[in-house]
């Protein structure tokens, strides 16, 4: 028998599981515990949870969470694909100081020593993506249906935290890429624009009618 509350309680869940995933390569560069063992016990479980909790959650009948959460994790993917071709022309203009998902699967693979190759160079991508994923999930399940403006804000705002957090500071930036000069910070909104502009339209286009977490949060103690 279902409840009132189990969309809540999956809901919160979801969040929990996907709001560790960002952060790993930032604890890591602050110093809290290698990359390679943040993925170990973290990001390779956040995987394998999601992989049983979107059935789960589809087989308990609650399709409307299910369709969210799916189209947050295919507009954060295509988000992440539309912020990458902004880096990476930013990168070609001098406006990015590396390939920081090559870094990213190095440190991920413990591998620091010998460099990058195929497989860092797929972990490290993997991640990139994943993360891309994990803010998708995470916009739709706090705005629901959501907006193009709401996607946009929320996109600058990941940018704002990324450019003031260990993750940037590690490539030698400073904050704000202010060792770095100008094209740095505005080659990195850009790329969040992009995020979050194709995260908007695309959530917005795919589903109807969807609540946030607050939605659900009345609903639970709504007589």
């Amino acid at each position: 028998m279902k409840s009132k509350l189990e969309p809540l309680i999956f809901s919160l869940l979801v969040l929990a599981v996907m709001g560790v995933v960002p952060n790993l390569f930032a604890a890591a560069q602050a110093g809290y515990a290698k990359f390679s063992v943040l993925g170990k016990y973290f990001l390779i479980p956040s995987v394998l949870i999601m992989v049983i909790l979107i059935p789960v959650i589809y087989v308990r009948g609650f399709h409307q969470l299910t369709g969210q959460i799916m189209a947050g994790l295919g507009g954060g993917l295509l988000g992440t694909l539309g912020l990458e071709v902004v880096r990476h022309s930013g990168f070609l203009l001098g406006g990015m100081p590396g390939e920081l998902p090559k870094l990213m699967g190095v440190l991920l693979l413990d591998q620091f020593a010998q460099g990058p190759d195929i497989w860092s160079n797929l972990a490290g991508w993997g991640y990139h993506f994943w993360t891309g994923a994990a803010f998708g999930i995470i916009y739709t399940l706090l705005f629901g249906k959501g907006s193009i403006v709401k996607g946009i804000g929320y996109g600058v705002l990941i940018g704002i935290g990324f450019m003031a957090s260990p993750a940037a500071l590690s490539l030698g930036v400073g904050l704000f890429g202010a060792n770095f000069g100008w094209g740095f910070p505005l080659t990195v909104t850009l790329a969040h624009v992009a995020f979050g502009g194709i995260l908007g339209f695309f959530v917005k286009r795919k589903i109807q009618q969807a609540p946030n977490i607050l939605d659900r949060v009345k609903t639970v103690y709504s007589k």
